[in-house]
């Protein structure tokens, strides 16, 4: 039961390694985000972190060029 719980629990290392995957998978979204119709979709399995982080990344961006453009248009 002690090695389950252990093996739930991330290093330091392994931690900054997932932040530094979320990071690479928020500005892939925010990329695509900026894009009129892009190419691909979330390329992360569904339900994962990175998939979570593709997906804020691109709603921002789309956030950002949607304020961009002139009030009533």
């Amino acid at each position: 039961m002690a090695k389950h719980e252990e093996s739930s629990v991330l290093s330091a290392t392994d931690a900054k390694q997932a932040a530094k995957r979320d990071t690479g998978a928020y500005d892939r979204g925010a990329k695509a985000g900026k894009q009129k119709n892009p190419a691909e979709g979330n390329p992360y399995p569904e339900g994962s972190h990175a998939a979570k982080s593709f997906e804020h990344g691109q709603l921002d961006a789309q956030k950002v060029r949607c304020s961009d453009k002139p009030p009533g248009r």
